[in-house]
């Protein structure tokens, strides 16, 4: 099992959200409060990826966000909106559902058990950049799974769009 704790630093028009891993900076998801701007993720220079979406955007069912890898251009997955609290994340042939109940994020697939829970965490800060930041989410994985899908699940509270 680990657990990776979100911390929320925010300033005027933008917002960082860094994974602290053991106290360690194991990732980061930016952006700035803007409909030309993508959101960043960055764990490092080979796991750098952006997202950009249409605050206009009709949300039905099958609305979905991209990801891209900075590297390639290509997508690394996509969040398909499928009704209230309700996701689908795909990668390629690949695809976990995201749940949100009661303020938890819960990730895996229908009747199985569940791969990573995101929870509201509350009452830590740390300094980042000599700026204040709190603790925000925890998440915890109940397998060992990748990197990739450790920073999808990270990153999904910023990339939600409803």
């Amino acid at each position: 099992m680990v657990e990776i704790i979100t911390y929320r630093l925010s300033v005027t028009g933008i917002w960082q959200y860094d994974f602290r891993l053991d106290g360690a900076l194991f990732g980061k998801v930016s952006f700035t409060v803007s409909a030309s701007e993508p959101v960043r993720i960055e764990k490092s220079p080979d796991l750098s990826w952006y997202s950009r979406f249409d605050l206009d955007t009709e949300i039905i069912p099958g609305t979905s966000r991209r990801v891209k890898s900075n590297k390639t251009g290509n997508e690394v997955f996509r969040i398909v909106w499928w009704r209230q609290d309700l996701y689908e994340v795909r990668a390629g042939e690949k695809a976990v559902f995201a749940e949100i109940r009661n303020g938890n994020y819960l990730f895996g697939l229908p009747r199985m058990p569940v791969t990573a829970m995101t929870e509201r965490a509350r009452g830590d800060s740390i300094l980042i950049r000599g700026m204040e930041a709190e603790s925000c989410f925890r998440t915890t994985f109940f397998e060992p799974v990748s990197t990739e899908y450790m920073m999808m699940v990270l990153s999904f509270p910023a990339l939600r769009f409803c």
